[in-house]
């Protein structure tokens, strides 16, 4: 799938804000798996908000960030700006697929992280591109979390319905719908130069609130506010007072989970 560049239009401060950081114990796995060192480079790609390069700070010497979307890099910036990061986090605005045009201003890293934008990229593509981007020690690193679209808690079947009220049944993704992957990413993967392929789960619990749900639906491809126009305020109403009747006291817990595909060369 090529991305989309209005995917997240006008969806930049809720994305800062309202999506869930990235745990430490994800963290520690992708340290662990490829033995990052304070001296290693780390690309992140389909960076948004810098989640992934703030969840590993102080892990290496530096994270050059990239997203397509000039917006969110500049909501990015300010992310960073208000926090004293140990490590240096360079920002490029650059297609996912436009990697190998960038390779000798890029140089080498030791790890690539993808995390929660895998879906949106030519997936073929940019695994080809990162075997000339990704020293021979490296490897990959695909993280993914749930969505309230395909959650699995009464609230979040609810909300869906809500939304598919206001905006149709097909799920939103920019100029059009969502496709889901003909295939498992670990097969795709496992096509590529970065064979050696194996997958973890991190179990987590989070606790909601009416403000946070809606403003993790406002961070998503799916109900970004400018789908709603001047319905945007009864649609909040109407999630407001849906969730209200579910649980008067507005706080809602939901069981997900990470996964990681780790991904590295066959050992020679």
């Amino acid at each position: 799938m090529g991305y989309d560049s209005t995917l997240f239009y006008d969806t930049y401060e809720y994305y800062a804000k309202y999506r869930p950081n990235v745990p430490e114990e994800v963290v520690q796995i992708i340290v662990e798996q490829f033995d990052i060192k304070p001296v290693d480079r780390i690309l992140d790609i389909g960076c948004g908000t810098c989640q992934i390069a703030i969840a590993m700070d102080g892990k290496c010497d530096e994270m050059v960030c990239l997203d397509s979307d000039l917006e969110m890099l500049k909501q990015a910036k300010r992310e960073i700006e208000r926090m004293n990061l140990k490590q240096k986090i360079i920002l490029v605005n650059c297609y996912a697929e436009d990697l190998i045009k960038r390779k000798n201003g890029l140089k080498i890293f030791k790890l690539a992280t993808i995390c929660r934008a895998f879906h949106w990229m030519d997936q073929n593509k940019v695994l080809t591109d990162l075997d000339s981007l990704i020293s021979e020690d490296g490897g990959i690193a695909i993280i993914s979390d749930g969505s309230f679209w395909t959650g699995e808690e009464e609230w979040q079947h609810v909300i869906k319905k809500v939304v598919q009220k206001y905006l149709g049944e097909e799920r939103h993704a920019g100029k059009g719908t969502f496709k889901e992957s003909p295939e498992p990413w670990e097969n795709i993967v496992s096509r590529s130069a970065f064979s050696v392929v194996e997958s973890k789960e991190v179990e987590i619990v989070r606790t909601w609130t009416v403000e946070s749900i809606i403003g993790w639906l406002f961070s998503s491809s799916f109900a970004s506010p400018k789908y709603f126009g001047n319905r945007i305020k009864t649609f909040k109403k109407d999630i407001n007072e849906t969730l209200l009747s579910i649980n008067p006291d507005g706080v809602f817990n939901e069981q997900d989970h990470f996964n990681l595909i780790l991904a590295s060369r066959p050992r020679k």
